[in-house]
């Protein structure tokens, strides 16, 4: 499940039967629409991915809206056959034991980040394409700088939907990428609340231009004692767990990167850093 662990929120859907914006209404349209989806249909869907090793992953995903928000379900297909659970409370990863790597899809956070997204990154429309069969809308966003990746989403001229998204690095490298091959719609099920922003002052933190909080926890599921907070430039995000460590207990400083999503760990006095998201080491380690 290397790359089933990868994959949260990469299905971003519109409203049912709401009109499509012409890519004249501007990129933001179809940003927010695809945010507000993400939080009110309800779905089955089939979706392959490739985390950048040639290796194809097949999932099965559904999503269901309910008074706390979406809960997401994802089966894979191929290997063990793990099984994750998302929902507004956190993660659980149920079957065999294994690599359990969290990471995020692809999307475009709404809001504050979304009025400055430009800032950073290069945003294109292209309104010809085809995917799956369907119109297809692709949207590239490039950065401006090298310290993250860009992102290319094909979106469905119809319905909002992302059909298909591409991770590229600063030599326009395919680092990662993944389609639907099927999707069943159930309906709209009501738009779940919106969360409460972050008040940054509360941290004591100074982040980097066009990086800002977006969420955080007094407590981690499966680790005792620990933190998390997320932070997010609208594009890339980044997850980071602060604990500490039982006497005599160690944990692996080496780090890793599968496709887009890296990891380094960080130590400041007795206090360790667990750092996660779809940027370049060297950034996890910059924003860590």
């Amino acid at each position: 499940m290397r790359a089933l662990a990868c994959l949260l929120g990469l299905l971003l859907a519109a409203v049912a039967g709401a009109q499509s914006p012409s890519p004249a209404d501007g990129w933001r349209t179809w940003a927010l629409r695809m945010d507000k989806a993400q939080r009110s249909l309800n779905y089955d869907a089939t979706l392959v991915i490739d985390a950048g090793n040639g290796d194809w992953e097949l999932v099965e995903l559904s999503q269901r809206v309910g008074p706390g928000g979406p809960e997401q379900q994802w089966l894979g297909m191929n290997g063990a056959g793990r099984r994750q659970v998302r929902t507004a409370q956190g993660v659980s990863l149920l079957g065999p034991e294994g690599d359990q790597r969290i990471g995020q899809g692809p999307q475009l956070r709404a809001g504050p980040l979304l009025a400055d997204l430009d800032k950073y990154y290069r945003v294109d429309i292209d309104p010809r394409d085809r995917v799956a069969g369907r119109r297809a809308l692709r949207m590239s966003l490039q950065p401006l700088s090298a310290d993250r990746y860009g992102l290319r989403l094909w979106i469905d001229a119809d319905t909002g939907l992302p059909l298909r998204s591409e991770r590229i690095d600063v030599d326009q490298q395919i680092l990662e990428r993944r389609m639907v091959t099927r999707l069943v719609v159930h309906g709209f099920a009501g738009a779940s609340a919106t969360p409460a922003p972050v008040v940054l002052d509360e941290t004591g933190w100074t982040l980097p231009g066009g990086f800002h909080l977006v969420g955080s926890a007094l407590t981690v599921p499966g680790i005792a004692g620990a933190r998390q907070w997320v932070i997010s430039d609208g594009v890339a995000w980044i997850s980071v767990y602060q604990m500490r460590l039982p006497q005599g207990v160690t944990i692996d400083s080496k780090g890793w990167r599968q496709g887009a999503l890296s990891q380094v760990t960080l130590r400041s006095g007795e206090d360790w850093f667990y750092v996660l998201g779809d940027l370049p080491p060297q950034t996890l380690v910059l924003h860590g």
